[in-house]
């Protein structure tokens, strides 16, 4: 892994451009500040078209080479939330990307196109949707104000390679410090204050802008200082901070700065998601040592409120780990009496009945869930999983297929479309899901691998074969415009 990083220099291009477009906090702040429009010399230097392709071959690496978290919930809630704060955003027309990563790290970052990576760390270090919130509306402003365009307009010259190399470096130092030390040694010059000085007009527009999503979408404006502040406070006395601040420094000014323009905005009636509550719940579950440790986790937290419901959807959670199921399954039911139905309960429930080995219970909570939300990717991939388990392919195959007729392409879906067709005996139409699925993960040559065997097969039918073909088409037209 090591050695294929220090290889490939696109790979140093990739980590560069995703450093441009993260949050940068910049140290001071101007209140009073007009926003600045982008103007000609984004257009200039990289048009939306060329923005919106370089987007896509990024996130291709991001699939490749990041530890993406793959819980269903926890994806769809991501990308909800998201989705409700990019209704009031205003920008280019790009196809938006909210993914998780899978790390403990305290991170958020932007790319080109509207790729937008939250890190687990992240969502479980805040304590309020309107904290996760501030931060994902700071990372949309990046993209809506096109600032990677901006920064390597401004950054034309011999600078350009020099800021590239350091900014790499920063970020596979990130990841490993080790690697990170030796590109460092390659010659690499400046200082991360200077590129912190760099963006500050950008992080100004950012934040102004991001605070303004934020309001408009129903939340709550004093999320944003509140966490940053809560941040500082948590770290200062560490000797080194965690990766957010690493590359988002936050000063007093730039808390009090927030915290004005967040009251400026006066009182407002705050809608908050219920879901933000039981998805932090669940992976402060995934986080813990062991199951037990969880468990005394909500427990106290129940000891100062018993009628917490996150604490007690993470005490369920905990409890089904531990192996607890009939307990756990206590719980949840006594959740839905008390706040009535929400997808998050019957995935939970039907996930208890399994563990307790009644899958003919989990089968009836997942139909009923379904019935309920129609189409909820967590439900429905939860729902197959469970109907592969108990060797009903034919069903699972058709449920997938539905799902992704109406919510569109999703590298889960696929996976278990692929699992479902070769259990059901159509191996040709499972290596046809496979190529969607490495395709979406950026592993051209794997899914055209996948195409030719179904193409090569003697006892493919001529239909199988020539989708097969076409599709192959497809992606080599594909991955030949993205490497001219």
């Amino acid at each position: 892994m090591k050695s294929s990083m220090l290889q490939h220099g696109r790979f140093l291009l990739f980590l560069f451009l995703l450093l441009l477009s993260a949050s940068v906090l910049a140290v001071g702040s101007d209140s009073g500040a007009r926003l600045p429009d982008m103007g000609d010399s984004a257009s200039r230097s990289l048009s939306i078209t060329q923005e919106r392709r370089l987007g896509e071959e990024l996130i291709r690496e991001v699939r490749q080479r990041l530890p993406l978290h793959e819980d269903p919930e926890i994806q769809f809630y991501i990308r909800d939330l998201g989705q409700r704060l990019l209704a009031r955003a205003e920008g280019p027309d790009f196809q938006y990307n909210f993914f998780v990563v899978d790390n403990h790290s305290i991170n958020a970052f932007a790319m080109p196109g509207g790729n937008i990576g939250i890190y687990t760390g992240l969502i479980a270090r805040t304590q309020s949707e309107s904290e996760l919130a501030g931060v994902m509306a700071h990372e949309i402003a990046h993209v809506t104000q096109r600032h990677i365009a901006r920064r390597i307009e401004d950054s034309r010259g011999s600078g350009f390679r020099t800021l590239g190399m350091l900014m790499a470096a920063i970020l596979v130092g990130m990841a490993d410090p080790e690697l990170g030390g030796a590109a460092a040694m390659t010659g690499m010059a400046g200082t991360i204050q200077e590129q912190l000085n760099y963006s500050r007009n950008h992080e100004r527009e950012a934040d102004n802008i991001g605070m303004r999503i934020l309001v408009d979408a129903g939340l709550d404006p004093e999320g944003m200082p509140r966490f940053f502040e809560r941040l500082q406070q948590a770290t200062q006395f560490q000797s080194r901070p965690p990766e957010f601040l690493s590359t988002h420094p936050v000063t007093e000014n730039r808390i009090a700065d927030s915290r004005a323009r967040a009251q400026g905005y006066g009182q407002r009636n705050v809608q908050e998601s219920a879901m933000y509550g039981m998805i932090r719940a669940k992976l402060l579950v995934e986080r813990a040592d062991t199951p037990e440790n969880a468990v005394r986790h909500f427990r106290a937290a129940l000891e100062n409120d018993s009628e917490d419901r996150h604490a007690r959807f993470g005490m369920a959670l905990a409890l089904t780990e531990k192996g607890d199921a009939e307990e756990a399954q206590r719980l949840i039911n006594a959740l839905i009496d008390d706040y009535g139905e929400h997808a998050l309960y019957y995935g939970a429930l039907a996930r208890a009945q399994i563990e307790a080995g009644d899958n003919d219970s989990a089968l009836a909570t997942y139909e009923l869930a379904l019935d309920l939300f129609p189409y909820n990717p967590p439900l429905t991939q939860g729902y197959a999983d469970l109907l592969l388990r108990v060797d009903r392919p034919d069903r699972a195959r058709t449920v997938l297929q539905r799902q992704i007729q109406r919510t569109g392409p999703d590298t889960g879906l696929y996976q278990r479309l692929a699992q479902a067709s070769t259990a059901a005996d159509r191996p040709h139409d499972g290596r046809m899901a496979m190529a969607e699925y490495y395709q979406m993960r950026g592993q051209v040559r794997l899914a055209v691998e996948q195409l030719n065997q179904v193409i090569n097969a003697a006892d493919a039918e001529v239909y199988d074969k020539s989708r097969a073909v076409s599709r192959r088409q497809e992606l080599t037209r594909d991955f030949e415009r993205r490497n001219q």
